[in-house]
């Protein structure tokens, strides 16, 4: 296959592209399309005894694997990712361990409106401001959203309580990075896209707690971090505001232009500027 030996993507729509590009010469594959609504994601039909298979990918992972890796090894990575994603059986049936509730862009449900067949709607929650509860499936190489037929019959409340036991999992894997005095950015190293889904967890709230006794502002602008600020910072919602508003300026794989805090176990949107 004629492809640079060492590719670099800008964003995540850019390795997309080459992850159709490359797909669509496999013949395992029979289909590979960008989701509209997102650009780290691309819905995958591969051919299989019997049927053919659905899959939805998120190269989101990939791209942060990539960007820490050589440039003469990134090709390497890319195939690896490609033979891991065209030759696994998700059809294998409800995996409980790898359930996850993720925080995505409520745009993100749009890229499921045209598929009109029951039970394929991804299983998700409202949560506040422009983001949902989506929850995926957290394989090795990609997340996938869960359609509601193959969850087994599960309660949501069933589906919250096997997923936010996951999460608490990765506590382990928290990295803190201090920006400046009162500003922090928290991520699940090695799985950097579930970030956002520590906000669900009591046990991450717990972690933040000694350092910030007075409590946090909180912003997602991406996909891949949690930014934390110091309630005890001057003019933190200010600042907040003005990192989010430079992340949707220089960034493509964007999550949420909101200021959230926790309030009575929740997230939601600070309303006060």
């Amino acid at each position: 296959m004629a492809h640079s030996d060492a590719p670099g993507f800008k964003d995540a729509a850019a390795l997309r592209a080459e992850v159709i590009s490359r797909l669509k010469e496999d013949s395992r594959v029979k289909e590979a399309t960008p989701d509209p609504a997102d650009p780290a994601r691309l819905s995958v039909t591969t051919v299989r005894p019997g049927k053919d298979q659905n899959l939805q990918v998120d190269v989101t992972n990939l791209l942060g694997r990539l960007r820490e890796l050589p440039a003469d090894e990134a090709d390497a990575e890319i195939q690896r990712f490609l033979n891991v994603l065209v030759l696994t059986d998700t059809e294998g049936g409800f995996e409980a361990d790898r359930l996850i509730a993720n925080i995505r862009p409520r745009e993100h449900l749009d890229g499921f409106q045209g598929d009109a067949t029951p039970g394929k709607g991804p299983v998700y929650e409202n949560l506040a401001g422009d983001v949902v509860i989506l929850y995926q499936i957290d394989a090795e190489e990609s997340l996938a959203s869960m359609p509601i037929s193959e969850v087994g019959g599960r309660s949501l409340a069933q589906l919250r309580q096997l997923a936010l036991e996951n999460i608490d999992k990765q506590i382990p894997q928290v990295k803190q990075e201090k920006i400046r005095e009162g500003i922090s950015i928290f991520t699940v190293e090695g799985d950097e896209a579930i970030s956002p889904a520590l906000l669900l967890t009591d046990k991450f709230w717990a972690l933040l707690e000694p350092q910030f006794p007075n409590g946090v502002f909180i912003a997602i602008p991406r996909r891949d971090a949690v930014f934390v600020f110091d309630k005890r910072l001057p003019n933190a919602i200010r600042i907040a505001h003005t990192l989010i508003t430079k992340v949707f300026q220089d960034e493509p794989d964007l999550l949420s232009e909101y200021v959230f805090e926790r309030r009575d176990g929740t997230l939601q949107v600070v309303t006060e500027q």
